[in-house]
């Protein structure tokens, strides 16, 4: 073949040279549909796991049964249940990382960091929601005030959330499961067995012990939410 005859085959067959305004004017004469944050958030929503809510809301049920059998107990025992509500929350919202599913969700209209967050918002919400409802309940059955209450319950939950998303971030696999599962298991145990032990922690005094222990817990959440989101974007870039 000629080099005449090559130069004519690469000039018919040169690819034009991109423009960004034609490119533009293209992907916005394509057709897509809005929809609302919150609709999209009812979208991901819907993707969640029954048996996940289910399981969710139904651990209010050893504080109801305990209100009736042991009310002075009533608060223990519904924080040793805590810690397997933010498991739940934990392994459902971050199944993309731990199932291997990234690349599938990421190849979807939505960035999987918008997924992951609405799943994590949800998840988020109904669990606030169910200790919202069981606060309350506590600080009648066990005649504390609401503040003690809420503390109580929501540091082993907020505890097992933070211990559980760092060993999601650092161990990407189905395995991880089992670990966040223990984590659960040991917050709870542990609670339990301050309870026994050093009882005195739980007078009014210590207050502001709890407060500031809620306050540092709430702040290393945030940042494991952050970091995890963040995450999805480092494997949108290695992809």
């Amino acid at each position: 073949m000629s080099r005449q005859l090559k130069k004519s085959i690469q000039k018919a067959f040169e690819a034009p040279k991109p423009d960004q305004q034609e490119k533009e004017r293209f992907l916005r004469s394509l057709p897509q549909p809005q929809i609302s944050m919150l609709q999209f958030i009812l979208i991901q929503a819907s993707y969640l796991r029954k048996r996940t809510l289910v399981l969710s809301i139904l651990l209010l049920i050893p504080a109801l049964i305990g209100a009736d059998s042991i009310k002075p107990d009533t608060l223990w025992n519904a924080s040793a249940f805590v810690p397997f509500l933010g498991l739940l929350a934990v392994v459902e919202s971050t199944r993309s990382l731990t199932c291997g599913m990234c690349e599938f969700e990421m190849s979807t209209r939505f960035s999987l960091k918008s997924v992951v967050l609405a799943r994590m918002s949800v998840l988020g919400l109904l669990d606030v929601l169910i200790l919202c409802c069981l606060i309350p309940f506590c600080c009648i059955s066990c005649n504390i005030s609401l503040l003690q209450t809420g503390i109580y319950i929501f540091v082993p939950y907020l505890l097992t959330v933070n211990i559980s998303l760092w060993i999601v971030r650092h161990f990407r696999s189905k395995e991880v499961i089992y670990a966040c599962m223990s984590v659960a298991v040991l917050v709870c145990v542990a609670n339990a067995g301050l309870h026994l032990v050093a009882d005195f922690v739980y007078q009014f005094s210590y207050i502001k012990w709890w407060l500031m222990l809620s306050a540092l817990l709430i702040g290393a959440m945030i940042h494991e939410m952050y970091c995890t989101i963040k995450q999805t974007e480092e494997l949108a870039w290695n992809l």
